[in-house]
């Protein structure tokens, strides 16, 4: 299998139920980069986290371009809430 290494190695997963909640929006299973407002359940707001097909890369638009090392410093199982607000 010819798979492109994730940009960000520190990247995390996203759960299998926000997946199938983003395709239910209309979000592309494969080959995809979406802008997104995340809740945790601690109340925090991610303004902009990015995730690409299916693994939260970055927490602010600068993950956009190019390979890079962000560490995402909470579990994606504490997200209460996705708004999808770009999908490229």
């Amino acid at each position: 299998m010819n798979r492109t290494p994730r940009r960000n190695r520190l990247a995390k997963p996203l759960p299998e139920e926000w997946r199938r909640f983003m395709v239910e929006q209309g979000v592309p299973k494969r080959k995809y980069t979406a802008v997104c407002q995340v809740t945790l359940t601690t109340g925090r707001v991610v303004e902009e986290l990015i995730i690409e097909e299916g693994w939260i890369i970055s927490l602010d638009k600068a993950g956009l371009a190019g390979k890079f090392e962000q560490r995402i410093d909470f579990d994606p199982r504490t997200i209460t809430s996705i708004e999808i607000r770009q999908v490229i």
